[in-house]
């Protein structure tokens, strides 16, 4: 039920409904799944950022493959294409002049979504 009140409002940068079917509509699992996204993502964003700033490509490479599980779990759309690009990109050596415009995205929404989440769940 909190879904639908919360998809309702606006558009929301996540969807929970994905785990809400995993959950099989379990308010706690889905908190805590929530409370896991929240310490991790962002920490692996600001991560992310350093490495692209460093040039160091196979970090960019190994966080963004490892960021990619979760922001499908959260149905954050608007980073699904973007992640998978960083990382081919970064896997490949290809196209470094545009990695940083995707990262720094990457980062600005996965922090506004924390900020959601945490506001949406009162955590």
């Amino acid at each position: 039920m909190q879904t639908i009140i919360l998809m309702s409002k606006e558009y929301r940068l996540y969807n929970t409904d994905r785990l809400h079917e995993i959950g099989d509509g379990d308010a706690g699992f889905i908190k805590e799944v929530i409370e896991v996204f929240l310490q991790n993502l962002p920490a692996n964003a600001n991560s992310l950022v350093q490495a692209c700033m460093d040039q160091e490509w196979q970090s960019v490479y190994f966080i963004a493959h490892k960021m990619k599980a979760s922001i499908d779990l959260m149905g954050i759309e608007k980073l699904m294409q973007e992640i998978r690009t960083i990382e081919q990109w970064a896997k490949s050596n290809t196209n470094f002049d545009q990695i940083a415009e995707k990262v720094n995205l990457v980062n600005e929404i996965i922090h506004k979504t924390a900020a959601l989440m945490k506001e949406d769940f009162n955590l």
